[in-house]
């Protein structure tokens, strides 16, 4: 003889379906608010995150393409000697030029020549101020 042996009893712990086709939406447990509310949190947390990326990634391809005036130029190039060992003063000057256009190098070229041309006549002229500075200094005094 055979006996039918009863079906356990159903236990609640599958989770309660939350609408769509199947039916109406189930009540939602504190848990289950929890959780989406987190969810939700670190999705907007995610793409603000993404989209600082993406600025940034934007602003060094920008700074790439076009790497700024002559004092970024300078600038760049002395961190870059530092980190070599070399003198940053000395590249820095190197960067700075290399970002002047012709236009700017020819006119600072000629700039340095007249100085060196004036340079000892201002000198001589100060040597006479000052000459004539004591002279009078001592006939007055």
């Amino acid at each position: 003889m055979t006996t039918a042996t009863a079906p356990a009893p159903a236990t609640d712990t599958a989770p309660a379906p939350t609408g769509g086709a199947a039916g109406p939406p189930a009540a939602l447990t504190n848990g289950q608010r929890l959780e989406r509310i987190a969810v939700a949190l670190i999705d907007r947390l995610a793409a603000a995150a993404v989209d600082k990326v993406d600025e940034l990634a934007d602003k060094l391809q920008d700074f790439a393409q076009n790497p700024g005036g002559i004092g970024m130029t300078a600038a760049m190039r002395a961190g870059l000697a530092a980190m070599q060992g070399k003198n940053p003063v000395w590249a820095a000057i190197k960067g700075a030029v290399s970002a002047m256009s012709t236009t700017t190098k020819v006119l600072i070229g000629l700039l340095l020549i007249l100085l060196a041309v004036l340079s000892p006549v201002a000198l001589l002229v100060l040597a006479l101020v000052l000459i004539v500075a004591a002279i009078v200094g001592a006939v007055r005094g």
